[in-house]
């Protein structure tokens, strides 16, 4: 029945607003606004006692006027309001609320009571509360952008919880910006009654969120989250990142979402017990969902390094070593290959320093030479795509004609770099397909992580080796707890 019900959560045919306003800048003209804009595809009825229309839309008077069953309500009211609306959701028999409103457990004592007595009412009318203290949820299936900021996520593969509204809704910002799709969020708020648990158990069950995120605050001591996990995290990635993690922090945590922050240590080892993969920086989260979303999990350790410049290889290797990858040396049949494809003075060695070879056709031919070799299974393209070709000093008319060149064969050199950056991209998509190995590309360039065409999207790069690697070790972590968890039954 849970199942169920969050199923309307996150899937509601209809929807009463709450609180709905027509002043911007308020929660209830926010939040209402994302949803139309969204292009929700339900119907939402806005409820205010002013009985106004709001954003074209017919606005009523209460709850009780509303015609047919509601899925879901979402309150934007003051806190002393709630508990008498939470009464009216309950006659109407509204399975699911969002409490968007603060002033509750977050603030001391009083609000903890307060919260404690609209959640029990809740409950006895068999209701479910987002929150409260929450920025709302999102979910890609029914176009639902329920949230307070007005961000617009791409839709794919990854659904989060996030015990910080602000945090959670950044992710989905900075996946937009980087080609990280999302299926379902929720920013869970004081979790007064639905718990990370409950929605770790949900994502673990729909077939449509294939990697899960979580920003993490505390977790009360009775929480079931451990075995969940433990037992979700064999079939999908559970990525987590934990806050208030010092003494400063787990007290600005107890005042922004009640959360008990606890030991780190000890977080950590549950963690660890659980499968879960934890990172240690917000950048992290989406480094690590990009890497989930589009890389198959490597079958082992072993790294081929390619790149257009040694110190840049020699980073690499300091960074694959410290997160655990190894990388293996050149057998003699493959530097035979690459003698022929590179210059008589390359490094011969693993990472394969390309000795500033710019032009994308030895570029390509080294990265098919190493994707298909069997003693790795990982490869890293570093300075693959470059950035844009900056020619831009170079347009006036008195610089072109001072170097003789002509405007036309400019435009030819910025499509042949361009045309060669498409070429590479291409390729690193059709030998992950085809081998089954994740190939991930640092850029090294100005325009990182700012896919602007749905090709792009799905060629997983980096602006720098440290990221990419360490979202590959990440991706070796996986596989060794679904092995574990083969060979061990458990």
């Amino acid at each position: 029945m849970d199942h169920l019900q969050l199923d309307r959560l996150f899937n509601p045919k209809t929807i009463a607003m709450i609180g709905a306003s027509s002043v911007p800048g308020k929660w209830g003209f926010m939040v209402l606004l994302n949803i139309l804009k969204g292009g929700y595809a339900g119907t939402v009825y806005p409820v205010n006692p002013k009985g106004e229309s709001i954003l074209g839309l017919p606005c009523y008077r209460s709850i009780g006027e509303i015609p047919g069953t509601v899925d879901l309500a979402i309150i934007t009211v003051p806190a002393s309001s709630v508990s008498s609306l939470i009464d009216d959701c309950g006659k109407k028999e509204i399975p699911n609320v969002i409490v968007i409103t603060s002033d509750f457990s977050e603030t001391g004592h009083g609000g903890a009571i307060l919260e404690r007595h609209i959640v029990e009412k809740a409950r006895g009318y068999g209701m479910r509360i987002v929150g409260p203290n929450t920025m709302g949820v999102f979910s890609a299936g029914p176009r639902l952008n329920a949230l307070m900021p007005p961000v617009e996520p791409l839709h794919g593969p990854v659904s989060m919880f996030s015990q910080s509204g602000n945090v959670g809704t950044q992710m989905l910002s900075w996946g937009a910006e980087e080609g990280v799709g999302f299926e379902k969020y929720v920013s869970s708020g004081n979790e007064g009654d639905l718990t990370c648990e409950d929605y770790l158990r949900y994502f673990g069950q729909d077939s449509a969120s294939r990697v899960i995120l979580a920003y993490l605050e505390g977790v009360d001591p009775g929480s079931r989250l451990l075995p969940v996990a433990r037992e979700i995290s064999p079939r999908k990635p559970v990525i987590v990142f934990k806050g208030g993690r010092t003494r400063a922090g787990a007290h600005a945590a107890a005042s922004h979402s009640g959360a008990i922050a606890g030991a780190l240590g000890i977080y950590q080892a549950v963690f660890r017990q659980a499968g879960m993969i934890e990172v240690s920086s917000t950048q992290g989260l989406v480094d690590c969902a990009k890497a989930f979303s589009l890389c198959p999990v490597p079958r082992s350790n072993r790294v081929a390094v390619l790149t257009r410049g040694g110190g840049w290889g020699v980073i690499t290797a300091d960074a694959l070593e410290e997160n655990g990858l190894l990388l293996p040396p050149l057998p003699g049949d493959l530097v035979e290959k690459l003698d022929r494809i590179l210059p008589r003075y390359w490094s011969r060695g693993n990472p394969i320093d390309m000795v500033a070879v710019v032009t994308a056709e030895p570029f390509m031919a080294c990265l098919e030479i190493l994707a298909q070799w069997e003693g790795v299974d990982a490869v890293l393209a570093l300075g693959g795509r470059t950035g844009k070709l900056a020619m831009g000093s170079f347009r006036s008319q008195e610089v072109l004609s001072r170097l003789g060149i002509e405007e036309t064969a400019l435009a030819r050199m910025e499509a042949t770099f361009s045309e060669g950056q498409r070429k590479v991209n291409a390729l690193l998509r059709q030998l992950m397909e085809q081998i089954g190995k994740p190939i991930i590309s640092v850029t090294m360039g100005s325009n990182d992580g700012e896919p602007t065409e749905s090709e792009e999207r799905r060629t997983i790069t980096y602006p720098t080796p440290e990221r990419a690697v360490r979202a590959l070790a990440a991706l070796w972590q996986y596989r060794r707890i679904k092995d574990d968890v083969a060979t061990t039954g458990q």
